[in-house]
């Protein structure tokens, strides 16, 4: 029997079957377990439950097998479903809806302006609403996951057994938020021209397939990662603050699917665009939770060794939980270094069109001379980054180890820097975004982040070896030359984007993640102004503060970063380094 069968079920059919005999003092059941037939495993007949059922936290049901006569576990599920939001309602004195119309059925409810659910039936009004201390949420009442898949993970291989998906049922007002299936299809084609142009984690040709597939039936995993390609793809009006009630459900509703074990590939992209979507906003500390979270997840999962989509899944991991830590420094990762031998993204169009690859499979230690496809330098980008960060963050390295791995970081990362914009000259910014700008973007965060910490001669040691005057050599040149290819990158996006306006097809294919590096090179530039009193390092500063007001039309955080350019642009100005 399925682990999902309601517990009173089991009760009824128990008080059916046969009087267990005894044997030895010790209650036996006449056969084995439903569960051990099924598996053909050997089944010691104890009552109430087996011992097996019992250490693999599995109903025991000694019930006779007929077939074809019990109802399906889904249906007994739905049942579940239903009791427990009729034992909620009256828990909260709210009256049951009536055959859908008004009160909370899909017939009476209407969406809000920014896609969010209505008022009354969003997750987050409805978990919200069970907040005294005499009501109890809507969680799920038995508990169905197999704990020896945490608890003992090679028995549980060993075994064979399966984790099986439970049946999650749509909340109400979940589908009807995404509007008509013409609605909802706009809404997936606005995603895939800007978010999926720089975060290609989602199989367009799979996802196409659902929803033309008749016998495909939506479970709440899928509305969740629409809800959340939604989330991600909006774009702010210059009054209203990230945290949307859409921002909200999507947040709850990933919640409830949680705590119903429903964990899938789809949640863990919706968890992505989420983290992603905080991360664009400046929406702290949630933005690190959430990458923390996903890097776990996707560990249980296994996504760092599957398929293509989930590797591009795991990848999009590492690139959040590598980019998270820039500014926070002296944290651990979440999520381990790739081995060498990891493979790359493929290439994104192919991909996006289902068609075999003729390439063999770029590996992590390929040469960075290789052309790559645009996602795979991005995640080429992020490894380095990792680097970078964990390099800064190791404090306890002897002198000598030290200074030349970073000698070391700073001839890898520069000859990726330097290919990259060789590559991207075939890039036209009057038909479509340049392709590398995240890749480029990632690179220049992580060589500023690096030159920062080697650059200042206070910090230096009288005593150190000669690799430690070599690299603050690197550092001070690096510092100015690695600003001047930041700025030259702000100026093509901002081309870009007064070419092609402020819409899906221009502002909206930015990537939040290239953001960091323009506050780097204008928190520079800030201080060579102090310094020096260039005024030539006044303009650069001031076109990267346009730049990035011109970014906080789709990304706050871009704001955020020109607030403290200004604050420390004079008085305060060595303080930003």
């Amino acid at each position: 029997m399925d682990s999902n069968i309601e517990p009173s079920f089991q009760q009824h059919q128990q008080h059916q079957q046969p009087l267990p005999v005894s044997h030895a003092g010790v209650e036996l059941a006449p056969q084995a377990c439903s569960s051990c037939r099924k598996q053909k495993r050997r089944c010691d007949k104890q009552v109430p439950s087996c011992s097996l059922c019992v250490r693999i936290g599995r109903p025991c049901d000694y019930a006779e097998d007929v077939r074809g006569q019990a109802p399906s576990p889904e249906e007994f599920t739905a049942l579940r479903q239903e009791v427990a939001e009729l034992k909620n309602l009256l828990a909260a004195g709210r009256a049951p809806p009536s055959n859908g119309h008004g009160g909370n059925g899909h017939s009476g409810h209407q969406s809000s302006s920014n896609g969010s659910y209505g008022n009354d039936d969003s997750p987050s009004n409805i978990l919200s609403s069970y907040g005294g201390q005499q009501q109890q949420p809507t969680w799920p009442g038995a508990f169905t996951f197999p704990t020896l898949y945490f608890l003992d993970s090679n028995a549980y291989e060993y075994e064979r057994f399966q984790i099986q998906a439970p049946y999650v049922r749509v909340p109400p007002g979940a589908l009807s938020s995404l509007g008509s299936s013409q609605e909802l299809r706009q809404m997936i084609e606005h995603y895939f021209l800007t978010i999926h142009s720089h975060f290609p984690i989602i199989s367009k040709i799979r996802l196409y397939q659902h929803l033309t597939n008749p016998l495909h039936e939506p479970g709440a995993d899928l509305a969740l990662l629409f809800l959340a390609m939604q989330l991600a793809s909006t774009t702010l009006a210059s009054t209203q603050p990230p945290q949307t009630q859409l921002y909200q459900d999507v947040k709850s509703l990933y919640a409830y699917l949680e705590s119903q074990n429903a964990l899938s590939l789809q949640t863990i992209q919706a968890l992505l665009l989420i983290a992603l979507y905080e991360i664009g906003h400046a929406i702290y500390p949630a933005a690190y939770l959430t990458t923390g979270h996903a890097a776990r997840l996707g560990h249980a999962l296994g996504l760092h060794a599957r398929d293509e989509e989930r590797r591009r899944v795991w990848w999009a991991v590492i690139l959040l939980d590598r980019f998270v830590n820039i500014g926070h420094r002296g944290k651990p990762f979440a999520s381990a270094d790739p081995s060498l031998d990891t493979h790359l993204p493929t290439d994104d169009t192919a991909w996006d069109k289902g068609l075999m690859s003729v390439a063999a499979p770029l590996a992590l230690s390929a040469s960075q001379t290789i052309c790559a496809a645009p996602f795979a330098r991005t995640c080429q980008a992020a490894h380095l980054l990792g680097k970078v960060v964990r390099h800064i963050n190791d404090t306890g390295l002897p002198p000598q180890f030290r200074f030349e791995e970073a000698l070391q970081l700073n001839r890898t990362y520069r000859a990726l820097a330097a290919a990259l914009p060789d590559e991207a000259e075939t890039d036209d910014p009057a038909a479509h975004p340049p392709a590398l700008c995240t890749s480029m973007a990632i690179c220049y965060s992580a060589l500023l982040t690096l030159y920062d910490t080697y650059s200042c001669t206070e910090r230096a040691n009288p005593n150190g070896p000669e690799a430690q005057l070599v690299m603050q050599k690197e550092a001070i040149a690096g510092l100015s030359d690695i600003s001047a290819a930041a700025l030259h990158l702000a100026r093509r996006i901002r081309g870009y984007v007064e070419t092609e306006g402020q819409g899906a097809g221009g502002l909206g294919r930015l990537n939040p993640l290239v953001i960091d590096c323009f506050y780097q090179a204008a928190a520079n530039y800030a201080w060579y102004l102090r310094e020096s009193s260039d005024p030539q390092c006044g303009e650069r500063m001031g076109e990267l503060k346009e730049v990035l007001k011109l970014c906080e039309g789709r990304w706050r955080v871009a704001g955020e970063y020109l607030r403290i350019v200004e604050t420390t642009e004079f008085a305060l100005a060595s303080a930003i380094r």
